[in-house]
């Protein structure tokens, strides 16, 4: 197993590492600036980008207010007559619709290196990172120690009480797997597999319960279950689903009349740096949005164009999402 071969021991180190690439970055050497940065990334993702733009722009410093996506975008609303934040650092596109009037276009240069069906057609919004859906298994818990490998295993009776989710209507996360578990099996398909869930309001004891061995599957995103395979934790693995997944996009915005305009366009070039998704990759093991990274440098996932991936993100999936809710809680 490949582990990631950049690990974090301090911001002098790894802006180090930045520095030995011999890269410029967005806007190195201009004038010095800070830019205000709301962000519900974890510690580490943020890191990365505070690291990023110490080495690539030195110039730029980012002054970072974290906290849940929700909230921190609530906030950017009610501060409209005022701004306080430059950038918002990250949600998926569907929920920054919603702000949209809170949201300054740009065009990064970094974003011709994210692939056009990916990207914003107003350049509202870019992807700073992917997500894929995968189960995490531990097969020291599963039946004849195997691992399933589609959504239609997981419809059978066998496994009743053996997987462990979140909450869809608190988590993004367990929303994107469920909503579209639902479009691979269809009604009576996904009633079975609903039947066979445990669902927790703790998001964060998703991964751990299968690691400890409460739980024998998971489903989440592959970020968040790498950290386990890195580590060579015995008994785990991680599946993609063979009769279909999902991707979801991070995506990264300026805020609309921000205090510092220009300083936030350095920001979100340094956030869609190759230096910044390379390093983000090898430390919290997210997928880059960029097509000229060779993720195999860095972590065991498969290539996206090896996966079954189903298509949530159609014209009607808004709504479909929606009356997914409304099922799901009147179940």
């Amino acid at each position: 197993m490949r582990a990631s071969h950049l690990i974090r021991v301090g911001a002098v180190t790894v802006a180090a590492a930045f520095l030995l690439t011999g890269c410029s970055g967005g806007g190195g050497g201009g004038d010095a600036q800070t830019a205000v940065m709301y962000s519900s990334n974890n510690e580490t993702a943020v890191g990365v980008v505070v690291d990023a733009a110490a080495a690539l722009d030195p110039a730029l410093k980012v002054d970072v207010v974290t906290g849940s996506s929700g909230p921190l975008l609530q906030r950017i609303e009610s501060e409209a007559s005022k701004p306080a934040a430059d950038v918002f650092y990250s949600a998926p596109a569907a929920t920054l619709q919603e702000y949209a009037d809170a949201v300054e276009p740009y065009r990064s240069p970094e974003a011709d290196a994210i692939p056009e069906e990916m990207r914003d057609g107003e350049d509202r919004w870019v992807p700073s990172n992917v997500h894929v859906v995968a189960f995490m298994v531990n097969t020291d818990q599963a039946d004849d120690g195997t691992a399933p490998t589609s959504w239609e295993d997981l419809t059978d009776p066998s496994w009743k009480g053996k997987i462990i989710v979140a909450d869809p209507s608190q988590s993004t996360t367990a929303l994107t797997a469920l909503y579209g578990a639902s479009k691979v099996l269809g009604e009576d398909g996904f009633a079975d597999l609903a039947a066979n869930l445990e669902v927790t309001e703790n998001s964060s004891n998703v991964y751990p319960a299968v690691a400890q061995g409460e739980y024998a599957v998971s489903i989440g995103y592959e970020s968040n279950i790498y950290p386990y395979i890195a580590g060579e934790q015995a008994g785990i693995e991680m599946v993609y689903p063979e009769d279909g997944t999902f991707v979801e996009q991070d995506a990264v915005m300026i805020v609309k009349d921000g205090p510092n305009p220009e300083a936030a366009k350095r920001l979100i070039d340094t956030i869609l740096s190759k230096e910044a998704q390379e390093e983000n990759l090898a430390q919290s093991f997210r997928r880059p949005s960029r097509d000229d990274i060779d993720i195999t440098e860095f972590v065991d996932f498969a290539p996206l164009d090896e996966l079954t991936i189903v298509d949530i993100h159609g014209d009607a999936d808004d709504r479909g999402r929606e009356d997914f809710l409304a099922a799901w809680a009147a179940r």
